[in-house]
């Protein structure tokens, strides 16, 4: 491996919480922990059975990761993403009628664009993306009136079915209040699930350093040009709601695109590396006494190209809210917390509950309209 030195990500700090404001919320706050803490054993035996890296795999992973530890990418992460500095127009768009919602339609639309995976000389994609695959948006919109303004609700790692994608981002509740709603299905999720893959979002949760990080860049990459079209179609402000990973690219973009009228990231991870270093350190290989593939310090350099950490937000912070469970055992709080840090400390909201079970979601959609309405009004 390529030796680099110590990424600029700094170890996160722990978060400090406000004080819950009611016994109740307390207690709503503890059994959130409880639940997520059930998944997250499920969860560690998936990794087991499913992600972690063979002996023999090791070396081919450890070469995937070069190109990020070193070279132009280490110098200037953001070339990585260099298609952010001009608008990139889909090359065709079809949408189908599925149903009507009080006061609009809901279309399914497919985007065809012409990406192609990063290609430099220091990193060279080992597969192409495959022709047939497509964008897929569940747009809700307002007829025959305009609406206020456009939420791209970015689902949540192994989520992308529309319909649980809707409920879990709030679009009916953005929906009623005025705002059209653009569920956008994340590349290897949902209907996009490749044949060959175990779960929806499987490429965002492998050891091969050079495809998740790809994948990270072909999200950021459709976000880009749904955003873009968006505007262009509406002439109204358009702007982000991420669920966990949807907020990590939320907040990615927030770090790249200054255009953006929102950015709303909920229970987002900062830090693959360190989320990776967790579940690792969690498995019953390691915890039987295996040594580590890769430690703490090269997993945070290995996906520094593309943690928010790594970039200075160009959103004005009065466009940013945050929200984060005070109970998240999926998504520490030392992640939202050092996002809220790094991001000069916006509005950010706290709620009762955890990452699988944010409890009191009326207080939750209060926050989230009350933002919008600040960031679009006029």
């Amino acid at each position: 491996m390529v030796a680099a030195p110590l990424p600029e990500i700094a170890t996160l700090p722990a978060a400090q919480l406000p004080e819950e404001r009611s016994l109740g919320a307390w207690l709503l706050t503890q059994l959130g922990s409880t639940l997520d803490g059930l998944v997250l054993q499920a969860m560690r035996r998936v990794v087991d059975a499913m992600m972690m890296p063979h002996p023999e795999e090791l070396p081919a992973h450890r070469a995937s990761a070069e190109p990020f530890l070193g070279g132009d990418l280490w110098e200037d992460p953001r070339r990585f993403f260099a298609f952010v500095d001009e608008p990139v127009a889909p090359l065709g768009i079809s949408g189908r009628y599925r149903r009507a919602v009080t006061g609009g339609t809901i279309v399914g639309r497919e985007l065809t664009t012409a990406y192609r995976p990063y290609g430099g000389p220091e990193a060279v994609a080992d597969e192409a993306v495959p022709a047939a695959d497509k964008i897929l948006v569940e747009h809700w919109m307002h007829e025959p009136e305009g609406c206020r303004g456009t939420v791209v609700a970015l689902h949540g790692f192994s989520m992308g079915y529309p319909r649980i994608d809707a409920f879990a981002l709030f679009a009916g509740q953005c929906f009623a209040a005025g705002f059209d709603v653009a569920l956008v299905t994340l590349p290897f999720h949902g209907p996009r699930t490749p044949p060959d893959a175990r779960f929806s979002g499987e490429r965002f949760a492998i050891p091969h350093v050079a495809r998740l990080n790809e994948a990270v860049r072909q999200a950021i990459y459709e976000i880009h040009v749904v955003t873009g079209w968006l505007r262009q179609e509406s002439g109204a402000p358009v702007g982000l709601l991420g669920l966990s990973l949807g907020g990590y690219l939320a907040a990615l973009m927030a770090g790249l695109q200054p255009d953006l009228d929102f950015v709303i990231p909920m229970v987002p991870p900062v830090c693959i590396g360190d989320l990776a270093s967790r579940f690792f350190s969690q498995s019953r290989y390691y915890r039987s006494g295996g040594s580590a593939a890769f430690s703490h310090d090269e997993l945070r350099a290995m996906y520094r190209v593309h943690s928010p950490l790594t970039y200075t937000c160009r959103v004005d912070k009065s466009r940013l809210l945050i929200l984060a469970g005070r109970g998240d055992q999926i998504v520490p709080p030392e992640h939202p917390h050092a996002l809220w840090q790094h991001w000069g400390e916006p509005a950010i909201y706290w709620f009762s509950g955890s990452h699988l079970a944010p409890f009191r979601r009326g207080l939750l959609v209060a926050r989230i309209l009350e933002h919008l309405e600040r960031t679009t009004d006029g």
